[in-house]
């Protein structure tokens, strides 16, 4: 027997009912011709609509602290190592056993003295620190280098007591730094360093065009 087909009242055939469980359907894509689209696609692009570019994400990176050692020449190493021996034959001229155990801890104390002196330039963009003196850089004003004739008068005639010094006799150039902290007495930091224009330039500064004061 063929199934009933509902009619209207006018005796025409009713139109289908909608599947109640038709209403969330997956939404139409145009390049299936109108039929659903593929999952795969759907979760490509909410992905691409949650997750950040790349270049939003990215950080401005962050510049390479200077970082200088001032250690101690190869000459003043030999001389002293040179005056271990001299001590360990003051000390014991004939024993050869103790001679050599007080050379030994000779040049161990020397080492490490020569080590543990050596002081370091490093500087940030936050701080500058010498040695074991640190200050942080929006209290430094004008940074200036010197060599020749410059650093030694910057050294000697032209030094102003109240600044701050760390020098090495084995480094002729040095950095001058001006200190504008209204709470500091410090005039400025004087310090020996291999490069100044290195120092200098990372501190915002340059080096001296100005020509050494006479006598």
């Amino acid at each position: 027997m063929l199934p009933r087909v509902p009619r209207s009242a006018g005796g025409e055939a009713a139109p289908p009912r909608a599947d109640p469980l038709d209403r969330q359907s997956a939404p139409r894509h145009p390049s299936t011709g109108g039929g659903r689209a593929p999952l795969y696609r759907l979760a490509a692009t909410m992905e691409g609509m949650s997750s950040p570019s790349g270049d939003q994400g990215a950080s401005p990176a962050t510049p390479a602290p200077y970082i200088e050692k001032l250690r101690a020449p190869w000459w003043l190493w030999l001389v002293s190592y040179a005056l271990c021996v001299a001590v360990g034959l003051a000390l014991s001229p004939t024993n050869q056993v103790l001679f050599s155990i007080i050379a030994a801890v000779a040049a161990i104390i020397v080492t490490v003295l020569l080590v543990a002196s050596a002081p370091s330039i490093i500087i940030t963009p936050e701080t500058l620190q010498v040695g074991r003196a640190r200050i942080e850089r929006r209290f430094l004003g004008e940074a200036t280098g010197y060599v020749g004739d410059g650093a030694r008068y910057e050294r000697g005639r032209g030094l102003n007591g109240l600044a701050f010094m760390s020098f090495r006799g084995w480094v002729d150039p040095v950095v001058k730094v001006a200190i504008e902290d209204p709470n500091d007495s410090t005039p400025y930091w004087l310090f020996s360093t291999r490069h100044p224009e290195r120092v200098a330039a990372a501190l915002g500064g340059a080096m001296s065009t100005q020509d050494v004061p006479s006598l």
